[in-house]
């Protein structure tokens, strides 16, 4: 079971925006051009390299996530620059430099706004492979949503407007893998509870128990939940509606007819 807190330092040592222009590799290679190998796309996400090739994959690879972006954001979106670090170590990216603590990065994995990269611990990914193989994916689709909101500069106006954006652009990538033939339904249903093990105390619809004006505020696990699902149906578009949410709530009426 994780944790509520996993996640909650999605953007370690400050907020600064992202610059949309600056180039960026993806880790393992494969450029930013047409279809990459069947080795470097990777093939469904149900181990956690499959997992981890969703993420990384060049644009062109089927129902990979630079894939989506790309034809969402067309040029403003590049391939990120992935990082890996073992807990106990501090992620060679600005967040590291800025935090220097190895216990705020431990099993965890975040988008660093400083220098546009997503880190990741390595022991955290594999931890989350054994409860689920598609998990690694959906943590890292929920960190590259956080990336899209800056390079868009549609960042959620409250930190759980954020959050719950983030994790509806994480629904919609999801979708578009699962169509791709990449992440069966099966493990779709699956990988739902993640998003209510990752919410806030407080687990009623309604947001009692969390503050919401609380600067670290992530959502409850209901919402978050609702995110994702609204973000695998309904698309991108939704997303940055949820992000606009003053309070950082998701009324039930627009989960279930929004």
């Amino acid at each position: 079971m994780l944790s509520a807190g996993m996640l909650a330092a999605c953007q370690p040592g400050g907020d600064a925006a992202a610059d949309p222009t600056t180039p960026a590799t993806a880790a393992g290679g494969g450029g930013a051009g047409g279809g990459g190998a069947s080795a470097e796309c990777g093939g469904s996400a149900d181990t956690l390299d499959g997992a981890l090739k969703v993420i990384t994959g060049p644009i062109g690879c089927p129902g990979g996530v630079n894939t989506f972006w790309s034809q969402k954001l067309g040029s403003g979106w590049t391939v990120p620059r992935f990082i890996e670090y073992h807990d106990g170590d501090i992620p060679q990216d600005e967040c590291g430099a800025q935090s220097r603590d190895p216990d705020d990065f431990a099993s965890n994995a975040f988008y660093c706004s400083l220098d546009d990269t997503v880190a990741y611990s390595v022991e955290f990914m594999a931890e989350l492979s054994k409860q689920d193989p598609s998990y690694p994916m959906l943590v890292l689709m929920h960190e590259l949503g956080h990336r899209v909101s800056a390079l868009t500069d549609k960042q959620g106006v409250v930190s759980r407007s954020e959050e719950n954006q983030a994790d509806c652009l994480a629904g919609s990538e999801a979708k578009f893998t699962h169509d791709a033939g990449r992440f069966p339904m099966a493990n779709a249903l699956e990988g739902i509870p993640l998003f209510f093990q990752l919410g806030d105390g407080g687990g009623a619809w309604l947001s009692f128990g969390e503050p919401n004006a609380d600067p670290e505020a992530h959502g409850n696990p209901s919402q978050r939940t609702a995110a994702a699902v609204l973000g695998y149906t309904k698309g991108i578009d939704t997303c940055f509606k949820i992000g606009q949410s003053a309070d950082g709530g998701i009324s039930l009426t627009d989960s279930l007819f929004g």
